[in-house]
């Protein structure tokens, strides 16, 4: 009989979390539960067999129920009830919040933690709702602790975490799904794929384009992705008819986009709050569908998209560059053909959801044998 796991995001498998999902979807020897705080209507759709455990479901007033686990670290009875009952072997929390929000569910069912942290869950400055206080606790709690790119486990250790705790895991993809079918648009098509928030570099982009139109009439520009700053991009490309707002789209439908798209461009920015990049799961996932990458030197941006052999690693961030970057590649047929090649097997060589996921369900029995309460 397989073992299970908790896998914690605060909102249940929301669709920017496929990341999330095709990690619990590739794991020998493991039944991933999913549990939250909250349920996403439109999410990622759950597999044969699959089942979650939603705090919300199980509480009279979710509200003060949320309050109270991230206020005070109480875990109402009601879920914990629900919890308990699953007979779980370990708990999985992504995002360092996610851990803390875990730390008192892994203590009262006296069960194993392991935390992953992406990005600015670790790169950001203190704010109120999420600093070195709840970092500490993870810290403390967690078994061990997921960094996803090197990038990351350099902030973990600039943040104080046990080294003896971290372990370096790239997220994985899953490479039969993302298989190109060799259906690239007749026109040239650049996609942005991602959050319309401003750290994902969208703004950017827009003003590059009135560049690249100039040298490519015929471009078109795809934006996949909702967020904050939607209304506000969409004012900055009211008079730009070659730029489409398509809104935030599920695995498959991304895939398509991808399947046309001659370039992907996702310029992530640092903020100046300190939010970059850990890795990036849709870089991963455009390369996988040999579509080059053209992105700033960010964050842990480099170890997913190899520079001048998968995409374009710029260092210089500002749309000038950006422009320039984009023209070269759409003019430059023999250079995106050998983008193409090089950026799928890279995914696949490294980033095979298959391989990953055998290295996370070994990390996963080593943590349970491990563990003492």
């Amino acid at each position: 009989m397989a073992n299970k796991v908790l896998i914690f995001t605060k909102r249940v498998l929301p669709l920017s979390n496929t990341f999330v999902a095709a990690q619990g979807n590739n794991l020998p020897n493991f039944k991933p539960i999913y549990i939250g705080l909250r349920s996403n209507k439109s999410g990622i759709d759950l597999i044969d067999g699959q089942s979650t455990c939603v705090q919300e479901q199980y509480e009279a007033l979710p509200v003060i129920s949320r309050l109270m686990l991230d206020g005070m670290q109480h875990l109402m009875p009601a879920w914990k009830t629900a919890l308990t009952d699953l007979s779980a072997n370990l708990i999985h929390a992504h995002f360092g919040k996610g851990g803390y929000y875990c730390s008192p569910i892994a203590e009262k069912l006296n069960l194993p933690l392991i935390t992953t942290f992406h990005g600015s869950d670790i790169t950001q400055r203190d704010k109120f709702s999420y600093n070195k206080k709840h970092r500490k606790i993870v810290f403390q709690q967690s078994s061990k602790i997921i960094a996803v790119s090197k990038f990351i486990e350099k902030k973990l250790l600039e943040n104080n975490c046990p080294p003896e705790k971290i372990v370096q895991l790239y997220t994985g993809i899953d490479t039969a799904f993302f298989a190109p079918s060799e259906q690239k648009s007749e026109k040239p098509t650049v996609m942005f794929l991602g959050r319309l928030i401003k750290q994902k570099g969208c703004h950017l982009l827009i003003e590059a384009m009135k560049k690249v139109t100039i040298q490519v009439p015929n471009v078109e520009l795809v934006i996949v992705g909702s967020g904050i700053e939607q209304q506000s991009l969409e004012k900055q490309a009211a008079r730009m008819s070659n730029i489409k707002f398509v809104g935030e789209k599920n695995s498959t439908q991304v895939k398509q986009y991808l399947d046309c798209a001659w370039l992907m461009c996702a310029p992530s920015i640092v903020r100046k709050r300190g939010n970059e990049e850990g890795l990036g799961s849709v870089f991963l996932e455009a390369l996988a569908m040999q579509t080059p990458v053209i992105t700033f030197n960010t964050g842990g941006v480099a170890e997913a998209v190899l520079d001048n052999k998968t995409g374009l690693v710029l260092e210089e961030i500002n749309s000038a560059a950006l422009a320039n970057a984009l023209i070269k590649l759409i003019n430059n047929d023999a250079l995106r053909e050998q983008f193409k090649v090089a950026g799928r097997k890279h995914i696949v060589d490294d980033f095979n959801v298959i391989k990953q996921g055998d290295k996370l369900s070994a990390l996963y029995q080593e943590t349970i044998i491990n563990y003492v309460s």
